[in-house]
């Protein structure tokens, strides 16, 4: 506890209070002065913003002033009935105010917190349409009232930060008034092409001339990149047995495949702004984890295919800001994990070959935009060779074989947000609406599997839709 007893003693308080303003982050606004009627067991409370002062009036003399915590507030007697309380940080102290006789005039709990005036016209100038209360609890700061949207309540938490020590600090109370949906419309698209070439000979030849030595040749191309390819065309040349058994046996084997893989997928997901939504076309495989106290193995699943993760946060103006995690993958065997049992089988645990791409974009309600740029190109060939041989003209083209493999990749994200908001379900249409089984007649004699496959609702009499409609027919 500390007591202003002698002048000098408050002629150092008021400088130490002078140094503690030039050192508040925020500056202290127009004092505000509090009359203080004092009774028999006065005992009042008052609340302090953090960097601002208030002037105690009291209607007798003041002889001295203590101040339970000094790191919070500290006093400085100006005149006998005028006393300037200066908050300097978050939390609560007691001030007591004592007579020339030493009678307790007044006890005063202080209560120091965040300055809320300055983030009350701080959350008045960037969010004017809001309605939005701050106040100020034992160092932290409690934000109640409601705005429009999720993204105005993270700015206004955000600007709220600032004038507390930790973010924690401050309590998001406040409600959105209108919850703006969201429904994304992602179009995934994926082009795998594939080149694979193999061209060698073969050779198997022997020389014997009925005595020692005896000479036998062989040369069998190995493919190394792409191994034995099934199908292909291939050409058998074998020269007569000489006498002795002497004979040269070639098999010309050419290979060459080009394929492509198209993978498309338009997942439509909708969702509340500031929630999160997830999309899944693929499935699971199991992999195992580990095995439990029994022996037995534990099963987990991974998923694979095409997966999105959408975050949409409504703004104004009908912007929408978008975070996005679009991942495409396949099960492969390179890469793959083999467990030989005790059996003699082998456990193949396949590998996931992967494309995938995070980012935040902020674009129009109804505009979209393109996530391209996501190629990949490999290239693989070798060549096998006798040793010295392929050097040879016409006749080195014999000795070798050549096995290549070229592989492209290319993967586009178009990414379209839509305000939308709920309607009558007697508008929704489904691919099952108008669907009727054929009768067994029709199934049997005229080899239908349906009898009517028609949308129910009737076409606008201007002959033309308005929105998207229509399904899958075959």
């Amino acid at each position: 506890m500390t007591a202003n007893t002698s002048p000098l003693s408050r002629l150092l308080a008021a400088a130490a209070l002078i140094l503690g303003l030039a050192a508040l982050p925020h500056p202290a606004q127009a004092q505000q002065v509090v009359r203080v009627g004092v009774g028999s067991d006065a005992s009042q409370s008052m609340s302090l913003p953090r960097g601002q002062s208030a002037v105690i009036e009291l209607p007798v003399d003041v002889r001295d002033v203590m101040v339970s915590n000094p790191a919070v507030a500290d006093a400085v007697l100006q005149s006998p009935r005028r006393i300037v309380l200066m908050g300097l940080a978050p939390g609560a102290t007691d001030a007591l105010f004592f007579d020339a006789a030493g009678r307790q005039i007044l006890s005063l709990n202080v209560r120091v917190g965040a300055p809320v005036g300055v983030l009350q016209d701080t959350i008045r100038r960037i969010a004017p349409a809001a309605n939005v209360t701050a106040e100020a609890v034992n160092g932290a700061v409690i934000l109640t009232g409601s705005v429009e949207s999720a993204g105005e309540s993270e700015r206004i938490e955000r600007v709220a930060a600032t004038f507390v020590e930790r973010p924690e600090q401050v309590l998001n109370m406040m409600t959105i008034a209108g919850s703006d949906q969201v429904m994304v419309h992602v179009r995934v698209v994926e082009m795998q092409r594939n080149l694979i070439e193999q061209l060698g000979v073969s050779l198997n030849g022997a020389i014997n001339n009925g005595t020692d030595p005896n000479w036998d040749l062989s040369n069998t191309p190995g493919f190394g990149v792409n191994a034995g390819q099934t199908g292909g065309g291939s050409f058998t040349f074998n020269s007569p047995a000489a006498l002795g058994g002497n004979g040269l046996s070639a098999t010309l084997r050419a290979f060459e495949r080009a394929g492509v893989v198209r993978i498309l997928s338009e997942p439509h997901v909708t969702s509340v702004s500031g929630e999160e939504a997830d999309f899944l076309a693929g499935g699971e495989f199991p992999v195992p984890s580990g095995v439990d106290n029994n022996g037995r193995v534990i099963i987990e699943y991974r998923p694979y295919g095409v997966g999105l993760t959408v975050t949409p946060v409504v703004l104004s103006g009908g912007r929408i800001s978008l975070r996005i995690s679009a991942e495409v993958s396949d099960l492969s065997t390179t890469g793959s994990f083999s467990l030989g049992a005790g059996d003699g089988n082998t456990l193949v645990i396949p590998a996931l070959t992967v494309r995938r791409v995070s980012n935040t974009v902020e674009i129009p309600s109804g505009q979209s935009l393109m996530i391209g740029g996501l190629m990949q190109s490999v290239t693989r060939e070798s060549i096998d060779a006798l040793p010295g041989m392929t050097e040879l003209p016409v006749l080195g083209a014999l000795f070798r074989s050549r096995d290549y493999l070229q592989g492209e990749t290319e993967l586009v994200i178009i990414v379209t947000p839509y305000l939308v908001n709920p309607t009558n379900p007697s508008r929704l249409q489904t691919p099952a609406d108008g669907f009727q089984i054929a009768s067994d007649a029709e199934s049997i004699l005229m080899g239908r599997l349906n009898r009517a496959y028609r949308p129910d609702q009737a076409a606008p009499a201007s002959g033309q839709w308005q929105g998207p409609v229509g399904y899958v027919i075959e």
